[in-house]
């Protein structure tokens, strides 16, 4: 089960944002996503099938200091944030209130050549989820979510070019990635990323 609109919000500094602006794969519109256990939501409008995701990773803007905020247990969802000096921030959830399963995610995120994986650490973790270091400049957040938040805090160096992957149940999930960017000059919350791994980049560093 994906998040209806009303559930997840952007949260600038300092001001909640009320009207969420979404974006699907970059687009306004009508977002349809079928959930991962059989559900699906729509906002009443045209049923709009995404193009298909791409292979060669796209390069993404996020916005610098913004947060995204998700009810626990209400959907599925990798939620990526970045703070100012480099701080990354992945959670995960899951739609376990109302599917009664739990989601299994494997999420990688590495830095591009010349940047630094500086620091990594789990929050909220418990039983086998893990946050470790994968390879050089790779950072592995395992969990197994359910009415709960997993996190994964990663330092790099600042406003470093970090690519995400993300698993579920072992299958290849960007449709389910969440993050503040710019779109044709507007701050939005992206839902679903174009591309499979996919490159973000900071506004500002």
């Amino acid at each position: 089960m994906a998040f209806p609109s009303d559930v997840v919000k952007r949260r600038s500094p300092g001001l909640w944002t009320i009207l969420l602006a979404t974006a699907a794969f970059g687009l306004g519109g009508c977002v349809i996503i079928e959930g991962e256990h059989g559900d699906s939501w729509d906002d009443g409008g045209d049923v709009a099938t995404p193009p298909p995701v791409a292979t060669d990773p796209m390069l993404m803007s996020i916005q610098t200091d913004a947060t995204v905020s998700a009810e626990p247990g209400e959907g599925v969802g990798v939620f990526v944030e970045y703070a100012t000096d480099g701080l990354w921030r992945v959670w995960t959830t899951c739609d376990t209130n109302h599917s009664d399963l739990v989601c299994l995610f494997d999420i990688f995120v590495s830095v591009e050549v010349g940047a630094e994986l500086i620091d990594l650490g789990g929050v909220n973790l418990e039983g086998r989820d893990q946050a470790t270091l994968y390879d050089e400049g790779v950072a592995y957040l395992q969990t197994s979510t359910a009415s709960d938040v997993d996190e994964m805090e990663v330092v790099t160096t600042p406003g470093a070019i970090v690519r995400l992957e993300a698993y579920l149940d072992g299958v290849a999930q960007p449709r389910f990635i969440f993050w503040q960017g710019e779109w044709e000059g507007e701050e939005v919350l992206h839902q679903g990323a174009p591309s499979h791994p996919v490159d973000f980049e900071p506004l500002t560093p």
